[in-house]
């Protein structure tokens, strides 16, 4: 049940949902992630188990092109990171 459903929306307390936050990564010579920093933790990359490539909104002034790595890390856990192709920056994006 949700209480004053004709409150009105309070702006200061919204926030964006799985936004995507900068991440350091540490690069092989070809580009493919083999470490990256999780808070002050540095994690080794045990495998890439998947990459892809969204190119998106050409026509925007802003274009999306980024090139994403689903990673096992050394402790079990599963992270998605992407590099902004355009940028040269890398980010984790939260799901």
């Amino acid at each position: 049940m949700v209480a004053h459903t004709r409150a009105a929306a309070r702006g200061h307390r919204l926030r964006p949902l799985n936004q995507p936050r900068p991440v350091q990564v540490e690069a092989d010579e070809s580009g493919e992630p083999r470490a990256v920093v999780l808070g002050r933790e540095r994690r080794v990359v045990a495998a890439v188990q998947d990459r892809w490539r969204i190119d998106d909104e050409w026509w925007r002034k802003r274009p999306v092109s980024r090139l994403y790595y689903s990673l096992l890390l050394e402790d079990g856990r599963v992270v998605t990171v992407y590099q902004d192709l355009i940028g040269l920056r890398w980010a984790r994006q939260a799901y």
